[in-house]
């Protein structure tokens, strides 16, 4: 959550207006609006796009550990156990406006069959919260579509973000369910190298911190430089450091030979021979083929349009 690490994935993210505009599955998709205007009013309204697409990407999902579960007795009262035939949950339903993230802050106790007196547990409280204060999106309980086989055939699909869009709708960030089923979703992409399509979304972040928290960034990062983007893939280097080895942090300049010292060191050092070195240094051939001088003014042309947007 650190600003600089943020400030890293958002950067490597970007912006794409084609991708956000392409209808997404919905029981009533929204019909497409046509309109001519002057060029003026075109770029106020691409502005104002770009500014809204940065706040989506800003709300990308936090990476947590997984939740301890909760265990605290408040009372024993097995006196009263022979009338108890049901659970009985407790919720705190005043300040009824409270803002959704506060809802977790509710005192939610249950009295169980045996007259002992606790907390709610994870699933009790989320059941309890979402009776009394709902959410939009979410159900009571996880919908079929969250069971391992229809998970596995969207994966098979290709819909990466509307999967991880609704498990952010149906489960906390520190949930073990989400946070199994998010890993499934970010080995997959990896194993079939298809890293673009998440690149413009919320989640493409959380993808890249995963796998450079797990140092898994090779696959990654030779997709940035087969697609020319040596800038991005000088900041992921730098959030590797930041990661790893934060005394050695420092986000790095654009200048060619800094960028050049970069990128050909971290190729050096994957002195192995296997398959993801070849294709890495065959990618940075490519980029010195096309001129490096080149490749990183049209990566600062491309930012620097997109700043330009974003501060109108």
């Amino acid at each position: 959550m650190e600003k600089e690490v943020q400030s890293i994935l958002n950067t490597i993210t970007g912006i794409n207006l084609k991708r956000t505009a392409e209808l997404q599955p919905a029981l009533e998709p929204n019909k497409p609006v046509f309109k001519v205007v002057p060029d003026k009013e075109l770029r106020r309204l691409q502005a104002e796009a770009f500014k809204k697409e940065r706040i989506k990407i800003e709300q990308r999902p936090p990476f947590m550990n997984p939740r301890k579960e909760i265990d605290v007795e408040l009372a024993r009262n097995p006196e009263i156990a022979p009338v108890m035939t049901h659970n009985l949950l407790f919720i705190d339903t005043s300040a009824y406006t409270r803002s959704e993230k506060l809802n977790k802050d509710k005192l939610i106790v249950v009295r169980d069959t045996e007259g002992t007196l606790r907390e709610a547990r994870h699933g009790e409280r989320e059941r309890a919260i979402q009776i009394a204060f709902p959410a939009e999106g979410r159900t009571m309980f996880p919908s079929n579509f969250f069971k391992p086989e229809s998970i596995e055939n969207a994966l098979k699909n290709c819909r990466y973000s509307y999967i991880l869009d609704r498990l952010c709708l149906q489960y906390e960030p520190d949930d073990p369910e989400f946070i199994r089923m998010t890993r499934q979703i970010y080995n997959h992409i990896l194993e079939n190298e298809e890293f673009d399509s998440l690149r413009g979304t919320r989640h493409f972040g959380s993808l890249a911190f995963y796998l450079a928290l797990c140092r898994r960034e090779e696959p990654l990062m030779l997709d940035m430089l087969q697609r020319y983007l040596v800038l991005d893939a000088c900041d992921y280097l730098s959030l590797l450091d930041k990661l790893h080895m934060p005394r050695q942090y420092k986000r790095p300049d654009y200048k060619l030979d800094n960028v050049k010292k970069i990128l050909e060191k971290y190729v050096s050092k994957r002195s192995r021979k296997t398959t993801e070195v070849n294709k890495l240094k065959e990618a940075m051939n490519n980029v010195r083929s096309r001129g490096l001088a080149k490749v990183i003014e049209d990566n600062q042309s491309e930012r620097a349009l997109l700043e330009n947007y974003l501060n109108e």
